[in-house]
């Protein structure tokens, strides 16, 4: 899977694609390919039906066939060949019977290209040309429009179908022929090459001189041109995995000579070679070959375009990586092409360096590309179609490889052998850093593939992690990113991606947390995890996903300590399968999971059905049904606590208890969604029959749940065309306000206080800190329901929809939910290309408690909320936000901040925060700044916050980094005031092409998060 490459990786060795006639920007330049489609081993002898399907069409006549001009979600599809585009041309030729031969040309724009899907596969063109023959299904409502001959879309799709008849692509199956039978392939159609010859520079004239050649047989004619020559070879067909494309060859030198088997330079402002007609062409003196963006300068060349042989002397290759955003060089003695696809380069170096003496470089005596047998992937999954496999993969050899920086050898490799697409580059990334946490670190990552020559099937990486950190102790791991297809049997070709690892350490050291927990001990010296997450999608909508994650020794504080970003932020580590299917509003579920750590909160399942479905009309009626049901056998796991709970102070949470059994439930809704005048209604009406067979004390509970509301909005608008100010960044205003409300009542056979919560809420992160405010706060004891996250869920409807993933959270409750939406909008940009934006936003809700004591701690108005957001112009945005409640020890969280956005070049945002809740009371001022000093030589980035409550600093980051052409210097130091964690980081990285402005922070290696 490339995209977990380092963006060099995958790009070193494309500069001898580029010499192959450059063939992927060629691609990208000249839009459309021909190909021929290769029939599946066994065929129904009758031709699928062509579907076509558009917005609105139009027929008429040109040139004496039918035309279908189709606008808007166009789709064609045969079989399992799919063609869409905003736009496309269709021209019905002759048939038999029913059956109609099209001529089909899909047009693409800027914002949405031509695509062509194949069996899942798909495959984008600015344009491409089609051939289909069969029945036609014609699904398009025809609008005569009497300007569509004149459509510029018809032109050019005209002017492309002359200038490449013949050349159109044929999808079509052919009947195989009985076995044994000797019966040649259809011929590929011919294709006519075009060569104009012209002076080198405009205006100077050259010296032609045309001569046949003695004694050759079959007749051969020379010319001879010095004083600058430039030719223009179009049509030149280059296959590149089994697509031909169309490529143009700009060749320019001092002196010439040709040969072909004919006198053809009469006309020297252009003549046609037809595709086996000789003809070489010697270079000789400042010898330019352009294609593209790509360039070959050498001072010597002989080429052969039938044969596709060549040879170059004292060459460079200059080639654009989008990749890199740079451009990538080649120097070599000598560039041979054996043939097509097969090169040889001889005492090579190459680099992304501009200098004339290079920063760096990477040497080689010989390097080979050539195409190989693609078998490995049908080696792994032998259910693949053979259509489904590429038959060939471009393959990288070098020998005596050797990296430069400056003159200075560095490192060096007797050999190198790998596909070109990804080098698999045996180091992937080196890391060094300093902390007090953890000590010196040093961190490597090494591609297995490449380190040990291992041929992978593509879309598959695997890594090898090595690591070593003073205070702690050596680190091994190993990881695999896939992104592939596979089929499997009964099931038909899938796609799966996902994650494996897994990561072992030993530590020597103590742990280091947070401010109390500065000197844990190591439950085991031998500490690590095994994580795995997998998709694997499957045709009809039908979806498996496998989950796996487990902690050595069952360490509770190793992911906090080694892992905190993934802790904090990440998905749970779970085990668990899932097995999915959609049919249009109705999805059903079925999931395993069994927990394997026992310091965590979790439930097993074994197993749990889920059914839900959303939206289904009742018929003959304005009603609406969507339900959610679930069956399954639950186990229930509190976690169970440290060693020694006073270091490390825990407390149960109450709402977890060691309870089993079987778990089910059903919820439905009925709703009537109806307007009066401008205001929309949906009364509803919800009803739940759950029941546990063990509750929080192992005994049986059944609750049944009903509710009945009336929810609706009316939105109101005024625009101000009139209303202009260019300080305040106005030109016209429209203000757009939406009213809302959601009144309900609802009533539950049983109260939250012997529910066992088998649908869990919160990460584990947030649970591990709830287990040990409990037992700071309030010693351990039972938790105030104004702290209680099930009432604080329950107060604000977490669990009252339908498709809510935790149905215990709902009980007796009557409120009114009332929300107020404001949009000040206006418009921005050049007089012809104006668009509209928020310019202030403004949401605010309130709840309302009738009865205040049962629901609302004895207050009838609660949960204040409000976002506001003023973008006082297109980079400078003040933001605020903020929850409330009314009654004693209720929450009182706000921020306000400015946020200040440059682009790319930096940002700035400084707020500040309170969070008051009882006991807690926090206010921190924070501040964060990055920027790209002129002229990009120099990034910094800093960040800082100060605890103003506290009178304390919380802890600050800043790092320097010098962008050379070569190469970044990193320099970063870091402080973390709860872990009395100091860092700094000298870190020196190699850079292939430009930089491109992302964040510089080195957290990982300062030992700050």
């Amino acid at each position: 899977m490339s995209s977990h490459r380092p963006p060099y990786a995958r790009c070193v060795w494309a500069w001898l694609v580029c010499f192959a006639s450059l063939a992927g920007n060629a691609a990208a330049q000249f839009g459309h390919s021909f190909q021929e489609t290769k029939a599946p081993a066994s065929q129904p002898q009758e031709a699928s039906p062509i579907r076509i399907e558009a917005q609105v069409g139009d027929v008429f006549t040109s040139e004496g066939e039918d035309v279908l001009l189709l606008r808007g979600h166009c789709r064609v599809s045969q079989g399992e060949n799919v063609w869409t585009a905003p736009q496309i041309v269709l021209w019905q030729q002759s048939g038999t019977g029913d059956d109609r031969e099209l001529i089909g040309y899909a047009d693409g724009t800027p914002e949405e290209m031509a695509r062509h899907i194949v069996r899942g596969k798909e495959t984008q063109h600015p344009f491409e040309f089609f051939r289909l023959r069969g029945k036609v299904e014609n699904l398009v409502r025809v609008v005569p429009t009497p300007e569509s001959k004149d459509d510029p879309v018809v032109l050019r799709a005209i002017e492309r179908r002359n200038n490449n008849r013949g050349l159109l692509q044929q999808t079509q199956y052919i009947v195989p022929p009985p076995p044994g039978s000797a019966v040649p392939p259809s011929p590929i159609p011919a294709i006519r090459r075009h060569v104009s010859i012209n002076p080198r520079f405009l205006g100077e004239r050259f010296e032609f001189k045309v001569e046949p050649s003695v004694g050759s047989v079959p007749q051969e004619f020379v010319a001879t041109v010095t004083g600058g020559i430039n030719i223009v070879i179009d049509n030149v067909p280059l296959n590149v995995g089994g697509r031909v494309y169309l490529t143009r060859l700009d060749l320019s030198a001092d002196r010439a000579v040709i040969w072909s088997d004919a006198d053809r330079f009469s006309d020297l402002g252009g003549f046609d070679l037809e595709e086996n007609s000789p003809f070489q062409v010697y270079l000789e003196g400042n010898i330019v070959v352009r294609q593209g963006n790509n360039e070959v300068r050498s001072t010597h060349a002989f080429y052969d375009l039938n044969q596709r042989r060549g040879l170059s002397l004292n060459a460079e290759v200059r080639t654009y990586l989008p990749e890199l955003n740079g451009v990538l060089r080649l120097r070599a003695n000598e560039l041979r092409q054996l043939s097509e696809m097969n090169y040889h380069a001889k005492d090579a170096w190459f680099t992304t360096s501009q200098f004339g003496q290079p920063k760096w470089r990477v040497e080689s005596s010989d390097v080979f590309l050539q195409e190989r047998p693609n078998s490995s992937f049908q080696s792994l999954n032998p259910f693949a179609s053979p259509e489904d496999v590429d038959p060939t993969t471009l393959w990288i050899s070098s020998l005596n490889n050797r990296f430069y920086v400056e003159n200075t050898p560095v490192f060096a490799t007797p050999g190198f052998s790998s596909p070109a697409e990804d080098p698999h580059v045996p180091i992937a990334g080196v890391s060094v850093g300093y902390s007090s946490m953890f000590g010196a670190e040093l961190g490597t990552t090494w591609n297995v593939d490449g380190l040990f020559g291992l041929n992978l099937p593509q879309g598959l990486d695997w890594d090898l992690n090595l690591g070593y950190m003073t205070a702690r102790g050596p680190s091994v791991g190993t990881s695999f990113q896939y992104d592939m297809d596979l089929g499997l049997p009964g099931l038909g070709m899938g796609h799966l991606t996902g994650e494996s690892l897994i990561d072992y350490q030993y530590d020597s050291g103590r742990d280091r947390l947070g401010a109390d927990r500065r000197s844990l001990d190591v439950p085991n010296n031998n500490r690590g995890r095994i994580e795995s997450r997998t998709r694997f999608d499957l045709p009809y909508n039908t979806w498996i996903t496998l989950e796996s994650g487990h902690i050595f020794n069952n360490d509770r504080n190793y992911y906090e300590q080694f892992e905190e970003e993934r802790w904090d932020e990440g998905k749970d580590l779970e085990n668990l399968f899932s097995l999915n299917h959609r049919i249009e509003n109705v999805q059903g579920s079925l999931l395993t999971q069994i927990r394997s750590n026992n310091f965590v909160d979790s439930s097993d399942w074994l197993p749990r059905f889920d059914l839900t479905m959303l939206g289904e009309p009742i018929p003959y009626t304005p009603v609406t049904w969507s339900q959610h049901s679930m069956v399954g056998y639950g186990h229930l796991h509190p976690a169970t606590g440290p060693v020694d709970p006073v270091v490390d102070p825990f407390a149960p949470l109450p709402y977890f208890a060691d309870s089993q059994g079987l778990v089910t439930m059903t919820r439905h809704e009925l709703a009537m969604p109806f307007d009066v005048g401008p205001v929309h209604f949906v009364p509803y009406l919800m009803g739940e029959a759950a029941f546990w067979q063990e509750d929080l004390n192992q005994n049986s509970l059944a609750r049944f749940y009903g509710s009945a509301g009336l929810r609706g909005s009316v939105q109101f608008s005024k625009y101000m065309p009139g209303v202009y100010d260019p300080i305040l960044g106005l030109n016209g205003l429209a203000h757009k306000v939406v009213f809302d409300f959601d009144y309900s009542y609802s009533d539950s056979t049983r109260n939250l206080a012997g529910i066992p919560q088998y649908n869990e809420f919160d990460e584990n992160s947030q649970e591990r800190f709830r287990e040990r405010y409990l037992a700071y706060q309030f010693g351990g004891g039972p938790l105030p329901n104004i702290y209680d996250p099930r009432f604080y869920a329950v107060r604000s409807g977490a669990g009252r929809s339908v498709t809510a993933p935790y149905h215990e959270l709902v009980a007796d409750q009557q409120v009114l939910w009332l929300g107020m939406h404001h949009r000040w909008q206006t418009k921005v940009g050049p007089p012809d290309r104006e668009r509209i934006v928020d310019w202030m936003e403004l949401d605010t809700g309130v709840a309302f408690f009738p009865d205040a004591d049962r629901d609302n701690f004895g207050e009838h108005f609660g949960l204040l909320n409000g976002r506001y957001a003023w973008h006082v112009g297109p980079r400078t945005s003040f933001l605020a936000n903020g929850v409330f409640d009314f009654f004693g020890g209720g929450q009182r969280v706000w921020n306000v901040g400015v946020l200040s956005q440059r682009s790319r070049r930096g940002s700035m945002f400084l707020g500040f925060r309170q969070v008051q809740a009882g006991p807690t009371n926090s206010q921190l001022v924070t501040g964060s700044y990055s920027y790209v000093m002129s002229p990009n030589l120099y990034v910094a980035t800093m960040g800082a916050s100060f605890d103003v409550a506290e009178g304390i600093d919380r802890g600050e980051s800043l790092t320097l980094t010098r962008i050379g052409e070569s190469w970044l210097l990193h320099f970063g130091l870091g402080y973390d005031r709860s872990k009395d964690n100091v860092g700094v980081a000298l870190l020196f990285e190699p850079k292939f092409g430009s930089y491109g402005g992302g964040s510089m922070q080195l957290n990982s290696l300062l030992g700050i998060y």
